[in-house]
């Protein structure tokens, strides 16, 4: 039995330099609340109709790596981690794991690999505060 006031957190996870500080916050809360985390990375949407293409393939195996990698780094830490790695766009992808995984609590960081590098809070990010039915932390 959990006992933390987050029993589950699932942290947006792209790789990016903000995506790194929603882990180091989802870290240190994990560790006060004996959280698990949900590490959910987005890949683009691949056509049903048609067989996936070589760049589909890599672009899918290494959003498994991505997230495979990082739960275990949590884990050689003593957290409990998972990866869901999930078809989409990220908010979408984020706002349906927190759904299914019953998640207390979502951490995103405020850009993630998009263009628009001036941008205070990214459009994914915003996406997530904006429609999520669980609070959202942002890492700046």
């Amino acid at each position: 039995m959990q006992s933390g006031l987050f029993n589950t957190i699932v942290l947006g996870y792209d790789g990016s330099e903000h995506s790194e500080k929603a882990v180091d916050l989802a870290r240190a809360l994990a560790k006060a609340h004996n959280s698990r985390i949900v590490i959910v990375h987005a890949f683009p949407h691949v056509s049903r109709i048609v067989t996936p293409s070589q760049d589909d393939a890599h672009e899918i195996h290494d959003a498994h790596e991505l997230a495979g990698k990082l739960a275990q780094r949590l884990k050689a830490e003593g957290l409990r981690a998972e990866p869901d790695v999930l078809e989409g766009p990220a908010a979408e992808a984020i706002l349906n794991a927190a759904e299914a995984h019953k998640a207390d609590l979502i951490i995103v960081g405020s850009r993630g690999l998009g263009q628009f590098k001036g941008l205070v809070i990214g459009s994914q990010s915003n996406r997530v505060v904006h429609y999520a039915k669980v609070p959202v932390l942002v890492a700046r």
